[in-house]
């Protein structure tokens, strides 16, 4: 039969270390991944009804989505809803049934022959759900539950655009060589880490990576490179910072003081319950504290201790919330050069806090006010 491609939105997914698992565990992750991926679709408000069903490739599946579907959507909230459902797997789980994913975007051309599905698109995504870099990131990222992978193409589309409400910072590319496909690029994300681990020994992307609109003027810094698996926003950024968290407890002071030094300049900052940021200043030309960002972070912080409060936010995303806004607090206190960092800082923050939708939308609010100042 004549093969008749049609424009779909392709999404392919891996389970890690799935043929290590005996044959029993093996069924288990299968059914709970297809379960997963429903819920996170549904969540995401993506109607499956459109797609092809779930075609299945033994350690994982491949889905096709009507060109119609928002990438937003899929690159956003879905992939959002997915790793939520990962954790709760995690929690119910041990070692031997763990749960993580290696996940692909990609669109293009796919046609049925009567057998099955067929297109260069789509073997062109099933590649890059076995690309190296992306094993080689979900590997090292101890804490993470699946790592994105999104074409140049989707990048193009859409993260160069910098919506407001995906964080694009946390992307970083890597060279995609494999078979027929050659210079090309792929550009990787582990959701709540600032920036991809496990890539040091990645291969460049071919050509310089595209600067997101309305910042075209910047010239691309190379992503900073950290050799452990530790999450990056838990990290030192790439400038002479040395941070100390002091030993305020998390009770009415659960604003955390945060002190830092910079130009020989010792400078603390302590966001308080009612609003008010208080600094102090030991001497020299220390770089001048942006207030109204340290304002920002005591607002995010009270409403992160509220949800908390209201058992909205976990334990552990409590804690990766809040050394977000550490990071954030260190760059409001860092002065003007700071800024763009701090939006990386309060990105992180909001990845973390999606399913709050009140809280993720105070990050986005904050985020948009503090690009468009």
């Amino acid at each position: 039969m004549a093969v008749k491609p049609q424009y779909f939105n392709i999404l392919v997914v891996d389970i890690e270390k799935f043929g290590a698992r005996p044959n029993p565990v093996q069924s288990f992750l299968r059914d709970s991944l297809y379960g997963l991926m429903e819920r996170a679709l549904d969540e995401a408000g993506i109607d499956r009804l459109g797609a092809s069903r779930p075609f299945d490739r033994g350690d994982g599946m491949f889905l096709l989505l009507p060109g119609s579907v928002a990438k937003t959507d899929l690159v956003g909230p879905f992939v959002a809803r997915l790793r939520i459902g990962l954790r709760a797997h995690a929690q119910t789980s041990n070692a031997t049934a763990a749960l993580r994913l290696r996940v692909v975007l990609h669109s293009g051309e796919v046609g049925w022959d009567g057998r099955g599905w067929v297109g260069e698109d789509l073997n062109t995504a099933c590649r890059m759900v076995d690309h190296q870099p992306l094993r080689d990131a979900l590997s090292a990222a101890a804490d993470a539950h699946l790592v994105l992978g999104i074409s140049d193409a989707w990048h193009r589309a859409v993260l160069r655009h910098d919506y407001p409400e995906l964080d694009t910072d946390s992307f970083r590319p890597v060279r995609f060589d494999t078979k027929e496909i050659h210079d090309a690029t792929v550009w990787v994300r582990v959701p709540g880490y600032a920036v991809p681990p496990g890539l040091d020994g990645a291969s460049p992307a071919a050509g310089p990576p595209l600067v997101a609109v309305g910042r075209a003027e910047e010239t691309a810094r190379p992503a900073p490179q950290h050799s452990s698996s530790t999450p990056a926003e838990c990290t030192a950024p790439d400038r002479t910072v040395r941070s100390t968290h002091m030993t305020a407890e998390r009770s009415d002071d659960y604003e955390r003081p945060i002190v830092y030094q910079s130009g020989g300049v010792a400078q603390q900052y302590v966001g308080t319950n009612d609003g008010v940021v208080t600094q102090s200043v030991n001497g020299g030309d220390g770089p001048a504290a942006d207030p109204e960002l340290l304002a920002h972070v005591t607002a995010l912080r009270r409403a992160l201790r509220e949800a908390h409060e209201r058992h909205e936010v976990d334990e552990e995303t409590f804690e990766g919330a809040s050394h977000a806004l550490d990071e954030a607090t260190r760059e409001a206190a860092s002065g003007p050069s700071g800024r763009n960092r701090f939006v990386l800082a309060l990105r992180s923050f909001r990845g973390l806090v999606e399913p709050v939708a009140a809280l993720a939308a105070a990050a986005a609010a904050v985020i948009t006010a503090v690009k468009g100042a």
